[in-house]
């Protein structure tokens, strides 16, 4: 099994490339909109965001302007917080994105995730543009992309 993709990412007029990592433990879902939360390092974002929004994920990843569930009303429209726990967190809130295209190794996706932001650089194999990718929603995508193979011939 290959554990890496390559990913481009679309958001308005920015485009980002990014390698993407099979994260088994990443099952995170969006519990309002159904989709599921692929997890970018912060620079990513700074890419793929426009300027007006560069302050937000600053605030976010550097723990300045506290979020709780009653911000989310007050978002621009796209943007979405998450609760999640992790294994050093029993409750806490991601900060996500809507993005326009989702590509996997140059396969279109249709039902495109969303883009957390994760507080940290991911630097895996001295990639600092690392995408966590959600174990779930791979699987998904697999047996989309299989099916649509076979329906073809």
């Amino acid at each position: 099994m290959n554990y890496f993709s390559n990913l481009f990412i679309g958001r308005k007029q920015n485009v980002v490339q990014a390698t993407g990592y099979l994260d088994t433990g990443n099952t995170l879902k969006d519990i309002s909109t159904g989709k599921h939360v692929v997890i970018a390092s912060p620079e990513i974002m700074y890419d793929l965001l426009p300027l007006q929004l560069h302050a937000l994920v600053y605030d976010y990843t550097n723990g300045i302007q506290p979020f709780d569930r009653k911000s989310s009303i007050y978002m621009p429209e796209g943007i979405h917080l998450i609760p999640y726990r992790t294994i050093s967190s029993e409750s806490d809130l991601m900060l996500a994105f809507d993005c326009d295209f989702f590509f996997i190794n140059n396969h279109i996706i249709c039902n495109r995730p969303l883009i957390g932001i994760s507080r940290h650089t991911l630097q895996i194999s001295h990639m600092k543009k690392c995408i966590l990718l959600n174990s779930v929603y791979m699987r998904k995508v697999r047996n989309y992309d299989k099916h649509i193979r076979k329906s073809r011939f």
